[in-house]
């Protein structure tokens, strides 16, 4: 079905605001995939040429699914520990790794809150003797409904630091990143080839700090052999959005197949703020 207006707009807006020497800044929008099931995100003409360029977007995820995991089902349920002060040990930052996709494939709620409460109960209980440095411990899933009784593996981190804190996060337990390229081959780079325009561009996001954009480009040309319409994408620019909230800081660079830099656009807020030409040479909007 149609789509409605999402995040990504703010960041295509903002591209085509700065992209070619500002050539595309006034430019006729058509958010494609808002009137037409299974179109591109956007076409852009240039009202000095009538120059068309055709832009999707999408997240590289570090592994298959991350998105959903994280929205569906850590956000809502591991990351509230941390708001949790009763498992704050003073003068001490403890980080506990939950392996990723933990909930997944567990529709009863219950079953979902009783692996939740038995990592707090982890924490609650082991908390004040974690030793520095990273450890791997058992946490043990007895009595949860819905699942027969086992242990998750936790990874956590601690040392000493005032005033004390608890932080909670995933910790990836499958490589399956070649998927992920494999998914943005077939779904993004295919319906993109198929736009007419003069120009197309594919925005990966990249919003984890360990998946390096390198590794996005390596795998991705690893690939292109295997799919004819890469031939048809002109760019692809890497999105960085770590950090990025809607506000703060948020970057755009295109490299070439030697990962030599092409080009930078740098932005915060709403708006770009400095960008690099092909020439290297740095233009900033002040």
């Amino acid at each position: 079905m149609p789509t409605k207006p999402r995040r990504e707009d703010l960041f295509i807006e903002t591209f085509l605001s700065a992209y070619e020497d500002l050539s595309w800044a006034d430019c006729s929008k058509d958010w494609v995939d808002r009137h037409t099931d299974g179109g591109i995100e956007m076409l852009a003409t240039r009202k000095s040429d009538g120059k068309t360029l055709a832009i999707e977007h999408t997240v590289a995820e570090p592994f298959v699914g991350e998105i959903e995991d994280y929205r569906v089902f850590f956000e809502p349920s591991f990351l509230k520990l941390e708001a949790d002060k009763s498992l704050v040990v003073p003068g001490r930052w403890i980080r506990v790794f939950v392996p990723a996709r933990t909930l997944e494939g567990y529709r009863r709620q219950d079953t979902r809150e009783g692996i939740v409460g038995a990592v707090r109960g982890w924490i609650k209980q082991n908390g004040s003797s974690v030793v520095d440095g990273e450890h791997r411990y058992q946490c043990p899933m007895k009595a949860v409904r819905g699942i027969a009784d086992r242990d998750i593996q936790l990874t956590v981190k601690a040392q000493n630091l005032n005033p004390g804190s608890v932080h909670v996060r995933r910790q990836q337990t499958k490589s399956d990143f070649s998927d992920v390229i494999r998914n943005v081959m077939e779904r993004k780079v295919k319906k993109l080839a198929k736009q007419p325009a003069d120009k197309r561009v594919l925005i990966l996001e990249r919003q984890h700090m360990n998946l390096e954009p390198r590794r996005i480009m390596d795998e991705m040309m690893r690939q292109a052999p295997n799919y004819r319409e890469m031939a048809d994408i002109h760019e692809v620019w890497i999105l960085e959005t770590i950090g990025y909230d809607g506000t703060g800081h948020f970057m755009f660079e295109l490299n070439d197949e030697n990962d030599q830099h092409l080009a930078t656009i740098t932005c915060e807020g709403k708006k770009w703020t400095s960008r690099s030409g092909r020439d290297g040479i740095p233009i900033c909007n002040y």
